[in-house]
C-alpha cells in the first residue's frame, strides 16, 4: 500500500550506476562510491564545528531550481531513450547498448539528484524554522544536514553532465574534430 512511496529503486538505481564501465562486467567504481559519501564526513565536521549557513534562503532557492532543472532533463532524456529503443528495434541488436547504459544510469542520477533537492528544500525550510540564531544563520544539525545534502546534490551534478555529453556525441555521431573526447585536431 505504500509501495507509491517507495524510493528505494531510484536510490539502488544510482548506487548501481557508480560503475566501471572499461569492462565487459558491470564492476563497482570505488573511487566514485567513495567520492559520493563525502558529504557524510561533511555532515560530521560541521556537526562537530558548529559551522552555520549564513544565507540559507539562497540556498533553498539554489535546490528548488535543481530540482526542477534535474526532472525536465530527466523528460528529455526518457524522449531520447524512447527514440534509441525506436531506432534499435529494425538494426542489429544492441548497436545502442553503450548508449542505452549511459541514458539509463544518467536518469537514475537525475532522479535521486531531484529527490537529494527536495530533502535539502525540507531541511531548509524545517532548518529555517527551527534553529536560526539571532542574526539569522541555521546552525547546528539543520545547517549540517542542509549542507551535507547540498553537496551531495553537486556531486551529482558534476557526475551527470559528462554522461550526458558523451551520450549526445555518441547518439549524434558529432564530428570528432568538434568532440571533446577526442585530443586535438582530428584527422580524417
Amino acid at each position: 500500500m505504500l509501495d507509491r512511496f517507495n524510493v528505494t529503486p531510484i536510490l539502488r538505481g544510482h548506487w548501481k550506476g557508480l560503475t566501471n564501465g572499461q569492462y565487459l562486467v558491470y564492476r563497482p567504481d570505488f573511487t566514485a562510491r567513495a567520492i559520493f559519501l563525502t558529504p557524510l564526513a561533511l555532515f560530521g565536521y560541521l556537526l562537530w564545528s558548529g559551522a552555520s549557513l549564513k544565507s540559507p534562503a539562497a540556498l533553498l532557492t539554489g535546490a528548488a531550481l535543481l530540482a526542477g532543472g534535474m526532472l525536465s532533463a530527466f523528460t528529455h532524456l526518457s524522449t531520447l531513450r524512447l527514440k534509441i529503443t525506436e531506432w534499435d528495434e529494425g538494426g542489429s541488436a544492441g548497436r545502442f547498448q553503450m548508449e542505452r547504459d549511459m541514458l539509463d544510469e544518467t536518469a537514475a542520477h537525475l532522479l535521486t539528484g531531484s529527490l537529494a533537492c527536495v530533502l535539502d528544500a525540507a531541511s531548509l525550510v524545517i532548518g529555517m524554522n527551527a534553529s536560526l540564531d539571532k542574526q539569522g544563520h541555521l546552525t547546528g544539525f539543520w545547517a549540517a544536514l542542509s549542507a551535507a545534502i547540498s553537496s551531495y546534490v553537486l556531486l551529482i551534478f558534476v557526475v551527470i553532465l559528462p554522461r550526458l555529453y558523451s551520450a549526445y556525441v555518441e547518439i549524434n555521431g558529432v564530428a570528432k574534430n568538434l568532440s571533446g573526447f577526442t585530443r586535438g585536431k582530428a584527422r580524417d
